[in-house]
Parts: C-alpha cells; sequence; structure tokens
C-alpha cells in the first residue's frame, strides 16, 4: 500500500471515531400565545406571535443550555422582523446606528424575556417583553451519529491495500 494509501485510511479511520455533535432546539411559549425558540445548532431563533414577527442570530446561541427558567443576555449579530403597535407594523431598526442601542435578547426578573430593540423609522417603540408560560426542549441534546460508514469505506480500503500488498509478495 502506498503511504498516500495509509494515510488515508488511518484519516478514515479516525473520522469514523469522532465525536457526534450535539444539537438542541428550545421553545418558550409565552403567556400571550407567542412562541419563541431557540437552535443551538444553526445559532439561530425566531419570536413569533400576533404582534411580533423577528428572527434573529447570535454566536452566543452555541452555549445555550436552555431550561424552564433560563438565564442569558444574548447581543445578536442580525435582526429581522415586524412588530405591531396600534394597529400599524414596523420593521426593527437601530436608531440612526446607535451603537449605544445594540439589539439583544434577556431575561429579566420574574420569567420574562426581553427582545430589546427599537421599532419603526422614527422610532415608534421600544422592547417587546413577555413572561415565560411552557418550556419545550424539542430534541433534547440530540447526538448527531458519527459518520460510521466512512469508517467501514476506510477499512474496506485498507482490506483491499492488504490484499494487493500480499499478492505481490507471493509473486
Amino acid at each position: 500500500m502506498a503511504k498516500w494509501q495509509t494515510k488515508a485510511v488511518v484519516a478514515l479511520a479516525a473520522a469514523s471515531m469522532a465525536v457526534p455533535a450535539s444539537a438542541s432546539i428550545f421553545e418558550y411559549e409565552m403567556t400571550n400565545g407567542d412562541v419563541l425558540t431557540i437552535n443551538t445548532d444553526t445559532q439561530s431563533g425566531t419570536w413569533s406571535g400576533d404582534k411580533v414577527n423577528a428572527t434573529f442570530t447570535s454566536k452566543d446561541f452555541a452555549d445555550f443550555q436552555g431550561g424552564a427558567n433560563p438565564s442569558f443576555s444574548f447581543t445578536l449579530a442580525s435582526m429581522d422582523g415586524t412588530r405591531i403597535v396600534r394597529g400599524q407594523e414596523y420593521a426593527s431598526t437601530t436608531r440612526n446606528g446607535n451603537r449605544f442601542h445594540p439589539q439583544m435578547i434577556k431575561t429579566t426578573n420574574n420569567g420574562r424575556v426581553n427582545l430589546w430593540s427599537w421599532w419603526g423609522n422614527p422610532v415608534v417603540a421600544g422592547d417587546w417583553v413577555q413572561k415565560i408560560a411552557k418550556f419545550t426542549d424539542i430534541t433534547p441534546g440530540t447526538d448527531v451519529p458519527a459518520p460510521g460508514m466512512l469508517g467501514l469505506f476506510g477499512l474496506a480500503l485498507a482490506a483491499l491495500g492488504l490484499r494487493s500488498r500480499r499478492r505481490k509478495q507471493a509473486a
């Protein structure tokens, strides 16, 4: 077996023994019926309801542990969405690019979650705060299967290489 073949077999075997990744999706139903979802795998979230519809991302979501009474404060890398204020729909915005009011999602006292943003241009509304009523761990640390097929493929390559080597030695 050539050196590159040996290295390929070793790499494939190592990959087949890799530790499986873990991904979780946490869902919070609010007392007003809104639903907040945080996905640790995609590092994204949504907040949807009758008067709010927002999507956002934060690299900090990767470390989110969830739970019925979470405590967190995440600065959002991006946020898009709308909110209805007095019957009128407004988009999320930063006030004139004001860096002193980053968009965030954080918990406050008494099980409340605050989508910390400004809405409208000019700004007509501020934070969207709701209380958690129900928590669901949709995929509780679901293990993503290790690439076992890759390991089997590596073993097959190794067997073929050994067979070829033995034939050459016998000749």
